[in-house]
């Protein structure tokens, strides 16, 4: 038995759970493999004046915690949001990002009944439009020339890293031994290669090799073999621990990172969560376009 899903947006008001699926699934290296295999395109160029979109459809959990006016209480929400950015052909130009709430919530628990607990309203970085040069939306000084070093925002940053899986699988290792050490974590190599296909700006060509270099991994597993986010299906891949499980959704027919999903484990983050309650979903969406505002 593999997981299943009920949808997010499914209008109940209640926070979805995993379902199950007697469908037996291939393994994680086998779909991971035939993903890799399946991206033959190449990236589209931007022509002057040109922008990559990237729009994130994101249900977050919004945890309310317990404060000295309310020691017992303490709840969380499943949140929707949308966020999107247009980044310029010449990164060190202006970038523009959106970030909306939008209407929907659920309600995950807590330790009083829903009608006792308010959902706060966004905060300011949760809404609103900013602009600003190499994607420094926050910054309180100007960004560095050429955008300092290159990161996950740079094409510079993926060009630089290796496209043989097996030194891509140590480096996210390497990448991440600090804080797996320090915190005792050891899917975070997993956690960081999600974190930068979230940005959708990992080219095709290493986007296939990455997808193989998380074949490689240990613990990579797969969790179900149709997770539908906003319409588009996919197989989860996954890592857990007995907290969480975190889920890569690629579609292994063309390769494309739909998004992630994170679900409770078997002793959750928060013990008014049931096991397998989904506590939080992104799906990602790029497209190149041909001004800021536009969309397709």
């Amino acid at each position: 038995m593999i997981a299943g899903v009920v949808a997010v947006g499914s209008g109940t008001g209640q926070a979805p759970v995993a379902g199950s699926s007697n469908v037996e699934p291939a393994s994680a290296r086998e779909y991971l493999t035939r993903a890799a295999d399946a991206i033959t395109a190449t990236d589209q160029p931007l022509e002057p004046g040109q922008y990559h979109y990237v729009a994130v459809h994101q249900w977050a959990s919004y945890h309310v915690p317990p404060s000295p006016q309310e020691p017992e209480t303490d709840y969380a929400y499943l949140v929707e949001s949308r966020d999107e950015t247009w980044i310029p052909r010449d990164i060190t130009q202006e970038w523009v990002n959106r970030r909306d709430r939008l209407p929907g919530a659920k309600w995950l628990g807590g330790t009083v009944p829903q009608s006792e607990a308010p959902l706060p309203g966004p905060s300011g970085s949760e809404q609103g439009e900013r602009r600003g040069a190499c994607g420094s939306f926050f910054g309180l000084v100007p960004p560095p020339p050429g955008c300092g070093d290159p990161d996950s925002r740079h094409p510079e940053f993926y060009a630089r890293l290796s496209r043989d899986p097996q030194v891509l699988a140590q480096w996210l290792r390497d990448r991440t031994d600090g804080a797996r050490q320090a915190g005792g974590l050891k899917n975070l190599p997993f956690h960081f290669a999600v974190q930068l296909l979230r940005t959708g700006l990992v080219p095709a060509d290493l986007r296939a090799s990455l997808y193989r270099a998380l074949a490689l991994l240990d613990g990579v597993t797969v969790a179900d073999v149709q997770v539908d986010l906003d319409g588009r299906v996919g197989v989860a891949i996954a890592v857990e621990d007995v907290h969480e499980r975190r889920e890569l959704i690629v579609d292994p027919a063309n390769g494309d990172f739909i998004g992630e999903r994170t679900v409770a484990g078997q002793q959750p983050h928060f013990p008014y969560l049931a096991p397998g309650t989904v506590t939080g979903y992104s799906s990602i969406t790029t497209k190149v376009v041909d001004g800021i505002g536009e969309t397709s």
